[in-house]
């Protein structure tokens, strides 16, 4: 049976949150995140408001459509509930113009993203790190959700230094009907980004869409990032050479990432083979799970 993501009801919590501070302490790909408070029965939380960027309301149909995907977004997000995937709590309005524009409100976190805190984070809780990052994609693929912009600052850190996923903005359903969207261009991040993305072996109008097996490159890259500190193909500094690079069926080179052990590089070779070759995240997990035991 589809899944209907048109019926899915999101929690409407107009005039129950206002934005605080004076600027942003985040961005995504279309909307950037501020820090509020929402205010339920007398208890006031601190919460993470994702507020679509004025750029994307210059005119009615890019505002139309703009809004259909973030709405989306929450209808995904808000299907899920699992430890390793941050905390959605529902919807905001925010007149506009005369039009009411939709704030996604999630539970804020305030270490930050994955990437802020790589560089405090000692080589036994980065596995840790990797573990929970792998529990958090099973969960998602096991509901049948695509991430599709898996990297470090898509992972948050909780008040506990764990991992949760976050920013469904590029996801999808398999299998979904309603709220059904066109990619146009090329999305995601080029240095975590599958290679059939950039350089579809059918080109057309239409950019491929991510997949099951596009998320694993992408995990195996986020991955190679945690385990080392170091960015993927850190020896390319410019997109169009990295592009190159990475079509070309180029993977990291193992020079530049020392700190990673051999078994562990060898898991994430197996993430970077071509696109329908590569393990399921269950696959990932339990040979972390057998190499390093006792990291749950």
């Amino acid at each position: 049976m589809a899944f209907n993501l048109a019926n899915i009801h999101v929690p409407n919590l107009t005039g129950m949150v206002v934005t605080t501070d004076n600027h942003a302490f985040g961005s995504g790909n279309f909307a950037d995140v501020w820090k509020g408070i929402y205010t339920v029965r007398g208890h006031s939380y601190t919460v993470a408001v994702k507020i679509l960027r004025p750029s994307l309301l210059s005119d009615r149909y890019l505002m139309d459509k703009t809004i259909r995907k973030i709405l989306r977004e929450a209808k995904v997000w808000s299907t899920l509930n699992h430890p390793n995937v941050a905390r959605f709590i529902g919807v905001y309005y925010q007149d506009i113009r005369g039009y009411p524009i939709p704030r996604l409100v999630s539970m804020f976190y305030k270490n930050r993203t994955l990437k802020d805190c790589l560089v405090h984070i000692h080589n036994d809780h980065r596995l840790k790190l990797l573990r929970q990052f792998f529990s958090g994609l099973e969960y998602l693929h096991y509901k049948r959700v695509i991430h599709g912009d898996l990297k470090p600052t898509n992972v948050l850190i909780d008040d506990s230094w764990n991992a949760v996923l976050t920013d469904f903005g590029l996801s999808r359903v398999l299998e979904a009907s309603g709220f059904t969207t066109t990619n146009v261009k090329a999305v995601g991040t080029f240095r975590y980004m599958a290679p059939e993305l950039m350089n579809p072996v059918n080109p057309s109008a239409t950019a491929p869409l991510p997949t099951v097996q596009s998320d694993i490159w992408s995990a195996g890259m986020t991955g190679l990032e945690i385990l080392s500190g170091n960015v993927p193909y850190a020896d390319q500094n410019r997109d169009g050479e990295l592009i190159y690079c990475i079509c070309r069926g180029k993977i990291p080179n193992r020079n530049l990432y020392l700190r990673v052990s051999k078994d562990m590089w060898s898991m994430l070779t197996y993430c970077w083979k071509n696109d329908g070759m590569r393990p399921a995240v269950s696959e990932l997990k339990g040979y972390l799970d057998r190499i390093h035991p006792g990291l749950q």
